[in-house]
């Protein structure tokens, strides 16, 4: 009896165990909490930092991270937010607030940029 315990065991402590951790993301809200959206940022390699957003449940790539300081700011593409337009965010790491930026000049005008949202970090199982 004893014996099967302890086999089990041995097969327990010698297989390869692997964890999923959590992503770090940011929760953003603009003043009326009617607008949430969701960001999580994946590192592909050096240099390289993937940009994921909550579209209907599920993180989608969004783009990617194009500037930062470290402490300061960090500037990423969201692909997904204006069909036609080169956009990003920009999150001040200091105050907490991202803000709306058009990266590039294009054919089709926003007729009116997003208000200001504040975020906070947060963990994603994804």
């Amino acid at each position: 009896m004893y014996l099967k315990y302890f086999v089990l065991v041995l097969i327990l402590i010698a297989s390869k165990v692997s964890a999923i951790e959590p992503y770090t993301g940011i929760i953003c809200v603009d003043k009326k909490k009617t607008i949430k959206l969701e960001f999580f940022f994946k590192e592909k390699g050096p240099g390289l930092t993937k940009v994921f957003k909550r579209i209907d449940g599920q993180f989608l790539e969004v783009g990617k991270i194009v500037g930062q300081k470290p402490g300061s700011f960090t500037l990423w593409e969201d692909k997904n937010a204006y069909k036609g337009i080169d956009f990003a965010w920009h999150l001040d790491k200091v105050t907490g607030l991202m803000r709306p930026v058009i990266l590039s000049k294009s054919m089709k005008k926003m007729k009116k940029m997003p208000d200001p949202l504040s975020c906070r970090a947060e963990s994603f199982w994804y």
